[in-house]
């Protein structure tokens, strides 16, 4: 017979452990000034989830977060601040289309932006999930991310879904933003990117060659 207090603990702890990876994640954050802090932090946020999700419900949450905040600072780093400099880019390529008059080259180069644009959102849904879970080289990360995206249509509407209704709950219940805040999101992004990730005895298998889980 199906035990409801189990339940009930399952929930409740994972829940706890949302909201201490959320409080670490602003911490963290804080005390790199988000200049060098946001990033490493973001990232052992979702390496700590990875672990609750493919290897261990209750992971040792602080000890865990500490061990990759620090081992992944500098990496990280880069890759967010490469992302920040793509996302500026094309921020200002629409500010230049916007000036432009219509034409065929306006329309083309928008059409070209339009393109980029969703590649570019799409590679912000799974690039840290596969930060975490694969070993590649700096400009790798984006193109994976990409390929991920694209190779599983189906999972990739499923975590917008998911991602819209947990927008759609924080503007209904705005003190939901205060307790999850991204740990929430991050949480769904991970859960829906482990589908296409071997589990853990075939983890070095996919370090190798990560090609053939994607």
């Amino acid at each position: 017979m199906f035990d409801m207090s189990q339940w009930y603990i399952r929930l409740g702890n994972w829940a706890f452990n949302l909201v201490l990876l959320n409080f670490l994640w602003v911490l963290f954050s804080i005390s790199g000034l988000f200049l060098v802090g946001l990033f490493p932090a973001t990232a052992a946020m979702f390496a700590v989830l990875k672990q609750m999700i493919m290897e261990d419900e209750n992971p040792a949450i602080i000890k865990s977060f500490w061990g990759h905040f620090k081992s992944d600072f500098f990496k990280s780093n880069i890759i967010g601040y490469l992302l920040m400099v793509m996302g500026f880019i094309l921020y200002l390529d629409i500010r230049v289309l916007q000036e432009m008059e219509n034409g065929i080259l306006p329309l083309a180069l928008a059409s070209a932006t339009v393109v980029i644009g969703i590649l570019y959102l799409l590679t912000l849904l799974y690039i840290v999930p596969i930060f975490v879970h694969f070993k590649l080289k700096l400009l790798q990360y984006p193109l994976h991310a990409v390929i991920l995206a694209i190779a599983k249509p189906f999972h990739t509407i499923y975590l917008l879904a998911l991602l819209a209704v947990v927008a759609y709950a924080y503007i209904i219940i705005p003190a939901l933003m205060l307790v999850f805040g991204i740990s929430l999101a991050a949480y769904f992004m991970t859960k829906v990117a482990s589908y296409s990730f071997p589990r853990k005895e075939k983890a070095s298998h996919a370090e190798r060659f990560p090609s053939e889980v994607l």
